[in-house]
């Protein structure tokens, strides 16, 4: 081997471009070599430390709403009155409904009751002759002293709790009671000269009836009505 290129203990020197340095041979091994030192890497900087990002201004006051909010918010508040108006109204037209139906309901019941009453006037008419006749009948037997009178007496109440079953109560007229137009007809007068006596019924011709809690008598009781008259 040529000792220009080799050094000492026969390495072989670097040529000038020192391409083809070889270590040495007592160079330690790669593997053999103590542990590397780490550089600790430097943490990178805050946004406010970067030069590059200015700092946020600073606000002098309250942060004000922007107009597109402020639009926003007012649409979605008339929004919501115009929907409680909507369902205020409709609480409104449903109340009335109601209302249309009970007055419906009302008049479909008197129509009923007024259909009801005008098939039964017939039979009522005839329970209320057979009254009549029974309460005539009495006061003859009663006159002449006769026990059947009892017989009529509980003839009438039989017929009187008859119509009962069907809400249909008898105007009570009886001799003497005050004459009221709204309950009796006036088939015939009497006159008096007693002046305690002047428009007092002076007998029941026929009972009268009417239903229980009706506006007026569907029946009225035929009675004969004292008169007064001043004695000439």
């Amino acid at each position: 081997m040529d000792e220009s290129l080799t050094g000492d203990f026969g390495v072989p020197k670097a040529d000038s471009d020192g391409d083809d340095f070889v270590a040495a041979p007592d160079s330690p091994h790669p593997e053999e070599r103590g542990p590397k030192t780490r550089v600790p890497e430097r943490p990178s900087p805050a946004p406010w430390e970067r030069p590059d990002v200015p700092p946020a201004p600073e606000l002098d006051g309250p942060p004000t709403e922007s107009p597109e909010a402020a639009s926003g918010a007012g649409g979605v508040v008339a929004a919501v009155g115009g929907l409680e108006e909507q369902v205020r109204k409709f609480h409104a037209r449903s109340e009335n409904q109601e209302q249309i139906i009970r007055q419906m309901q009302s008049r479909i019941e008197q129509l009923q009751g007024d259909q009801v009453q005008a098939l039964l006037k017939p039979v009522l008419r005839r329970f209320a002759g057979l009254h009549a006749q029974a309460a005539e009948a009495a006061e003859r037997a009663r006159e002449r002293g006769e026990k059947s009178e009892k017989d009529f007496d509980f003839f009438m109440d039989a017929i009187e709790e008859s119509l009962g079953l069907i809400d249909v109560e008898s105007v009570e007229a009886a001799p003497l009671v005050e004459f009221d137009p709204k309950k009796h007809h006036a088939a015939r007068v009497v006159p008096t000269e007693d002046v305690e006596l002047d428009k007092r019924v002076q007998r029941v011709l026929r009972q009268g009836f009417s239903y229980v809690d009706a506006d007026r008598v569907f029946l009225p009781a035929q009675v004969s009505v004292y008169r007064y008259q001043p004695p000439q």
